[in-house]
């Protein structure tokens, strides 16, 4: 009974802490499934399910973008995925159109390796890196950083027209593996191959920011239930998901093979929707205005709630704040000591932590510190960020409440403690105790009793 119980609960403890990479598991193996199965149907099947989904996308991405545009608090990030909405709508009614005239429904056709496809798939790629750029760091996307950003696929497309239309160089027919492994040193293979090099290095910058993004939410925020960080990571699976798709489309020399694409791009697109509609960014407003570094986003904060800079000694400021925020040696780490007790006491008289919307900048009614060294306190002081100093707190709220109070039911106990909700309140407790909250509280009934 009790190897019974102490497997039931290990199988608990890893469904939950890995919950996600088996949903994400479970849809690369649909995807991938999918993709075998759609090219095995017949071409008249292929082409109604194709006209029907692309109908389906026409649909949500248009209305989608339209929704998203006409709110009254949209943000850049908002307006981006509205963006990103209508550019896949309109690309696809094009096909449709394209489909009732011409007989083949798609802006290019779908050929093994096929330049004008991979172009086709690398700024639908580029579209789809802007809007996770803006909601990891909102304000830092400019135009001129914007045409960076696609400023490799203007360079490959510019050689590839030099080449065909100025130098008349004749472009050989790579039409399967067959050939293309014929050509290993032909350049036009490897301006191709280049391409698919593009939507890796995206997801890449994707992942680098996202972690980022999650330290400074950790660094500001005691609850991460309503921030966004699953969303993000779940769009940039499913970018990553979809340019592997896009990879067996442009390897799979078969046009079935994008009807699994265009589906999981309609479930994808629906979700994102749905998340997008009620997303708020947690960042303040300007905070990335002017570069994607967090340490000189801090000194201007700095500088605008405790410096008075004027043009003459702005720069000097700047530079003496930046010795201070990463410097042992300033005021504020003498005062650290008194900072800490401060606090110490505010956690244990006040009780902030059981308010759910307790967040690092309410710590500024009783420090006079902005939101740069508060954080700084967090993490030079207790060695942890603001999210898990609070996270500590509540679990020992907890646990005295686990077993003063027995009549007490879970969910009010998660309440009454501070979390969002019983499920955020169970997955923290297992993970700090290596147990459930019912678990613990039976361990610690039968320790008194004996």
């Amino acid at each position: 009974m009790l190897s019974l119980s102490l497997l039931k609960n290990n199988l608990l403890k890893i469904s939950s802490k890995y919950r996600r990479a088996i949903v994400y598991t479970i849809i690369l193996l649909f995807v991938a499934f999918g993709h075998s199965f759609f090219m095995q149907i017949s071409m008249e099947s292929f082409r109604y399910i194709r006209h029907t989904v692309m109908s389906m996308l026409c649909l949500l991405c248009l209305c989608g973008a339209y929704i998203l545009i006409m709110q009254k608090k949209t943000g850049r990030a908002d307006k981006l995925f509205a963006f990103l909405l209508f550019m896949v709508g309109l690309t696809n009614l094009l096909s449709l159109i394209r489909g009732w005239t011409a007989g083949y429904a798609a802006v290019v056709e779908y050929n093994f390796l096929s330049f004008p496809l991979l172009i086709y798939g690398s700024v639908c790629a580029y579209i789809f890196l802007l809007y996770p750029l803006e909601a990891f760091r909102p304000g830092w996307l400019t135009l001129r950083r914007s045409f960076y950003l696609f400023l490799p696929t203007l360079v490959i497309l510019a050689i590839y027209v030099l080449q065909t239309r100025v130098f008349k160089v004749t472009i050989p027919e790579i039409d399967n593996w067959e050939s293309l492994i014929r050509e290993p040193w032909n350049l036009n293979v490897w301006l191709r191959l280049l391409i698919l090099i593009y939507p890796v290095l995206g997801v890449m910058l994707m992942l680098r920011y996202r972690k980022n993004y999650i330290e400074w939410c950790e660094n500001n925020f005691a609850s991460m239930e309503h921030i966004d960080v699953k969303w993000l990571g779940d769009y940039i699976f499913g970018n990553f998901v979809i340019t592997l798709s896009c990879e067996v489309v442009i390897f799979s020399n078969d046009v079935r093979s994008v009807l699994m694409h265009n589906i999981f791009i309609l479930l994808f697109l629906l979700y994102g929707f749905y998340r997008v509609l009620f997303r708020k960014s947690p960042y303040p407003e300007g905070y990335f205005k002017w570069g994607m570094d967090d340490v000189h986003a801090q000194i201007r904060e700095s500088m605008q709630t405790g410096v008075v800079c004027n043009p003459d000694n702005c720069a000097e400021n700047e530079v003496t704040l930046s010795e201070n925020l990463t410097s042992d040696k300033s005021p504020f780490t003498d005062k650290l000591p008194e900072y800490k007790c401060k606090l110490e006491i505010w956690m244990e008289t006040e009780k902030p932590h059981l308010r759910k919307d307790f967040k690092l900048t309410d710590a500024m009614e009783i420090l006079p510190l902005n939101r740069s060294y508060l954080s700084r306190l967090f993490n030079e002081g207790y060695g942890e960020n603001f999210y898990r100093f609070v996270m500590r707190y509540r679990i020992e709220e907890s646990k005295q409440l686990l077993i003063s109070r027995p009549d007490l039911t879970i969910t009010h106990i998660a309440d009454m403690s501070g979390f969002s909700s019983p499920s955020v309140f169970g997955r923290a407790f297992t993970q700090t105790m290596n147990c459930s909250p019912l678990q613990w509280r039976e361990k610690e009934i039968k320790a008194k009793k004996s």
